[in-house]
């Protein structure tokens, strides 16, 4: 059990920074913001782009964990 705990952790740690470098791509390049892009591209990536990804990262980890493991 404590395995399954700590590899959907990780999953959820490199889900973050996969997170927080793609929301730094899509702000860069996508953002009309020219006042204050940088605070801009620190918030979205650390407070949206990085959650999400995590969240994504821990759930792709868990359900393949739990298919592993009954298939």
């Amino acid at each position: 059990m404590l395995k399954f705990i700590g590899i959907a952790l990780l999953a959820a740690l490199v889900g973050y920074a996969f997170g927080v470098m793609a929301g730094i791509f899509i702000v860069n390049n996508f953002s009309t913001n020219v006042q204050d892009k940088p605070l801009e591209l620190a918030m979205t990536s650390i407070f949206f782009f990085g959650p999400l990804g995590a969240l994504i990262g821990f759930t792709i980890a868990v359900v393949y964990q739990l298919l592993h493991q009954y298939l």
